[in-house]
């Protein structure tokens, strides 16, 4: 039993080393309530021995979504998009065209929060979860999630999620 077991974590570490980093959101898009909790997850995997630093940067939307949620998305938008099914009129611009601004960061248990989210209820909780107590309209958007160690810079970083506010 202890060799089939020795076996497994053999073949983790392996798979780890070749892989080297790879950051996973599973909730691609989450839709909350206003003034309501929510935990944004991350999931991390690495090949170091050293403390990963976490960061969750937000992006704003390039454009208002919640005339497309209501349903009254612009005709333009819908256009564009219906040429190019892999671009997204709300979420695909230069970071120059939107509010970009890091939400908290985590080293060790130390978590700093970003200058515009002080004061609020927002902490990184287990190892890389995003967790915002009271959920404003600004909030809306997207979330990245990512992840830093020293000494493991091979493989994906960062991933994304898009959080929607609705009344």
């Amino acid at each position: 039993m202890d060799g089939v077991v020795l076996a497994w974590i053999a073949v983790f570490w392996l798979t780890a080393m070749a892989d080297g980093l790879q950051v996973t959101v599973p909730d691609k898009k989450k839709v909350a309530m206003l003034f309501q909790p929510t935990v944004l997850r991350c999931h991390f995997s690495t090949s170091s021995h050293q403390p990963a630093v976490v960061q969750w940067k937000f992006k704003s939307y390039c454009q208002d979504r919640m005339g497309e949620s209501l349903g009254m998305s612009s005709p333009r938008a819908q256009s564009l998009s219906k040429r190019n099914l892999e671009w997204d009129p709300y979420l695909d611009c230069l970071d120059s065209r939107r509010t970009v601004r890091v939400v908290a960061s985590k080293q060790g248990s130390t978590v700093t929060l970003g200058d515009f989210y002080r004061g609020r209820e927002i902490t990184i909780v287990h190892d890389a979860d995003l967790q915002i107590g009271k959920l404003m309209w600004g909030d809306s958007g997207l979330y990245y999630c990512i992840i830093t160690t020293p000494d493991d810079l091979e493989g994906k970083n960062e991933d994304s999620a898009e959080l929607l506010v609705l009344e």
